[in-house]
């Protein structure tokens, strides 16, 4: 079949689709809403079909030519219209009529696409150089092209100080990295009137922006550069270290120089960074926000300015949740006899317990919200075990807190002085024979053979090296692999700083002690396993495992738990396989489960939202429809939850559940969406456990949902209601 003829079947497929819905008695807005996710859920599957071809076909079917305006008013058209854009679209006669007829339909398509990013596109080009009767639509181009002359500055100012370090190499650019932040970020945790919050988005801006500087030197720097050895590190550290303490070793103007430069630029990045993902993700994304222009100064401004955000309320539900897991590590720390069971040498056990703690944490979190088994297995095939990773990461930031930045704070408490404080800690390390600068590093061998200890089990007294090695494998960064993945595929997902802390260069592997002493190491396992490594070979078993175990959970409430049901195909097709299906005292729950990993950017989430979720709305309208259905005429079905013929009182309730918190308690095309770990506190009763760390308060009241024993219709009040995150408001 030619590319034409594809194209043709394409779209014939759609008008076909369409006009089987309005025979159906679907009206005109409802069937062009159903074309549209058929479009953006790839339908339908035509081997050799590009996305662009797909976006031709769709669009120039016959029924938009005489398409309602109140079409052009659904989410699901706008969506289609910015996913063709993306995709390429460019028949300017078709988006010219819809200039014409749907104005503001356009101009959403523009914002989802970001097309006004791109003033290369022959399209933007198009709608610039085009005379519109619409003198909003012209104000909006106008606004575009501002936006993106702002983003441009700073790129500008960005490639300026790029074009004064190109000359540093990749390890140089991660040593004035570490003197950076001992200048600017570890400094401020001292500050004990500093926003704990304030001072956590910093940290993560500050980091992000560091990744993307070395994500570029990656994609600049030659080969050489992945060819680290002692001769060389030696060389490097004794131009541009060594002078900022021993100024008669170097050019310490040199330094000097290149550390202002590197802080003008960190900080140029960090701008471009905010106006990302403030201004353009706010115009772009949000329909709740406005445009205005004082003359040619242009105001991007919300329609209402809420209390709060769903973003940062968002963001205290995942801190309430942080804290309900450490406390549910805490409880099974103290039903355990591990209280008399040394940990390490005594100056240590401390800070091994709670290495301990913390990673039993992720752990649990692991366990039972994202599905995990015991073992994992590495992209290399090696099987390895998931609490030991964990628990070398916590090790790893216990060791790094108290032997680096711990005493780094007590010099510099001391002297006020940032270098000479890193001086003093580098001159203390000297003396132990121990590795004290801005970043350390070892080769790997030597590395395992540091960590055997960690390994011991009862087949290891001694601990097992390749284990050891297992562990340092997942947790590394191959920068060589990663410079060469990256000059042929500039947009795949790219590590981060904390998800794989262990930087692999030349000989050695690197770590930034004021990074590995603070960072946060749930979200560091949690998108390492589900961001990183979404295409393992247990990704499949473990989302399924999810569905399973929460089932389990909902079977030891009472409900009565169908898992992975597929209904009867009807007339109206296959609704597929519902998740599960679950039944107590007169309420039906549908509940439709999607996996992910933790969201860090508000675009982030919308895509999530645009796809996962906006897909399963469309599964679950399906599903509840299926299974209606055999709750009527299915007696097999009835007889599963024991609802008798004569019982027509069922109360449904369908729910999208979701492992991450973003657009949680949203209405998302009819359905609730809510969190899975929400659920889980729910079922077992513990509201309590978000409110505060049980070793801190040991007045933490009694919180019980369900103060009348549990219930179906408490617990689907409870969750429809959102009354969980009501401790969001104490």
């Amino acid at each position: 079949m030619s590319l034409d003829s594809k194209i043709e079947h394409c779209r014939n497929a759609y008008e076909d689709y369409h006009d089987k819905l309005l025979r159906s008695g679907y009206s005109n807005v409802k069937a062009a809403e159903f074309c549209a996710h058929n479009f953006l859920d790839g339908k339908p599957d035509i081997k050799g079909l590009s996305p662009i071809n797909r976006s031709i076909a769709f669009w120039n079917c016959g029924f938009w030519h005489d398409a309602p305006a109140a079409c052009y008013t659904v989410d699901a058209v706008a969506l289609a219209l910015g996913r063709a854009i993306h995709f390429g679209f460019s028949d300017f006669d078709v988006l010219d009529r819809l200039v014409q007829v749907a104005p503001e339909a356009v101009k959403r398509g523009i914002r989802y696409s970001q097309l006004f990013l791109q003033p290369e596109s022959p399209l933007w080009f198009k709608f610039n150089n085009s005379s519109y009767p619409p003198e909003d639509f012209r104000d909006f181009l106008k606004a575009c092209d501002r936006i993106r002359e702002i983003l441009q500055t700073h790129d500008e100012t960005i490639e300026n100080l790029q074009s004064q370090l190109t000359d540093l190499t990749v390890f140089e650019f991660l040593l004035y990295g570490s003197l950076f932040a001992y200048q600017n970020i570890v400094p401020e945790r001292f500050n004990k009137t500093e926003n704990s919050n304030l001072l956590f988005e910093f940290e993560q801006e500050a980091s992000d922006a560091l990744n993307q500087l070395l994500v570029w030197k990656l994609k600049t720097r030659p080969e050489n550069d992945f060819k680290l050895n002692e001769r060389f590190l030696a060389k490097s550290l004794k131009r541009h270290l060594m002078p900022f303490f021993f100024p008669t070793e170097g050019s310490l103007a040199l330094c000097k120089n290149n550390l202002k430069l590197f802080t003008s630029l960190t900080k140029a990045i960090l701008d471009r960074n905010n106006f990302r993902n403030q201004t353009i993700t706010s115009f772009s994304f949000d329909d709740d926000y406005r445009y205005k222009f004082d003359g040619d100064h242009l105001t991007i401004y919300p329609v209402e300015i809420p209390e709060e955000s769903d973003w940062d309320r968002n963001g205290r539900k995942l801190k309430a949740l942080h804290t309900y897991w450490i406390n549910r590590a805490l409880i099974e720390y103290t039903l355990s006899d591990l209280d008399d069971t040394p940990f390490g040498t005594p100056e240590n056990d401390a800070q091994n317990r709670e290495a301990y703690v913390k990673a039993t944490q992720v752990f649990l979190q692991l366990v039972e919200i994202f599905g995990m088994e015991s073992e994992i297995e590495l992209p290399n095939g090696t099987r390895v075990d998931l609490f030991r990773v964990l628990q070398s990461l916590e090790l790893m930031t216990a060791f790094f807190k108290a032997s680096y930045i711990d005493h780094f704070k007590t010099y510099y408490e001391l002297s006020g002085n940032w270098i000479s404080a890193l001086g003093q800690l580098m001159m203390e390390g000297l003396a132990e024979g121990e590795n004290r600068f801005p970043l350390t590093w070892a080769e790997p061998a030597i590395k395992a053979q540091r960590i055997k200890s960690w390994t011991v089990s009862d087949s290891h007294p001694e601990g097992d090296i390749k284990v050891a090695e297992a562990i340092l494998s997942f947790w590394s960064n191959d920068l060589y692999s990663l410079a060469n993945i990256l000059k042929k595929h500039p947009n795949i997902p790219k590590p981060e700083f904390h998800e794989r802390p262990i930087l692999q260069l030349g000989d050695f592997g690197f770590q930034l002690p004021w990074l590995m002493a603070a960072q946060n190491n749930s979200t560091a396992a949690i998108n390492n396993l589900r961001r990183l490594g979404s295409r393992r070979s247990d990704r499949k078993e473990e989302t399924h495992r999810i569905e399973q175990r929460f089932g389990d959970l909902l079977e030891k409430k009472g409900f009565k738990v169908l898992k992975s049901y597929q209904p009867k195909i009807s007339q109206s097709g296959d609704a597929g396989e519902i998740d599960l299906i679950c039944f107590l005292e007169g309420h039906l729950f549908i509940l439709e489960i999607k996996s992910t990993y933790i969201k860090k950017t508000q675009q982030d989430a919308w895509i999530h939202y645009t796809n996962t979720l906006r897909k399963a709305a469309q599964q679950l309208k399906r599903k509840q429809a299926a299974v209606l259905a055999a709750l009527e005429h299915d007696q097999d079905f009835r007889s599963k939850f024991e609802i008798s013929d004569q019982d027509n009182s069922t109360k449904i309730h369908s729910w999208i559940v979701d492992t991450s918190v973003e657009y949680d308690q949203s209405i998302i095309d009819g359905f609730l969406k809510v969190s899975l770990e929400g659920l889980i506190v729910i079922l077992r009763n513990e509201r309590a456990l978000l409110k505060g760390l049980l070793h801190e308060n040991n007045d933490l009241s009694i919180d019980d949902l369900f103060p009348d024993c549990f219930s179906a219709r408490r617990f689907a009040e409870i969750v429809e209601q959102g009354l969980l995150w009501s401790v969001l408001n104490e």
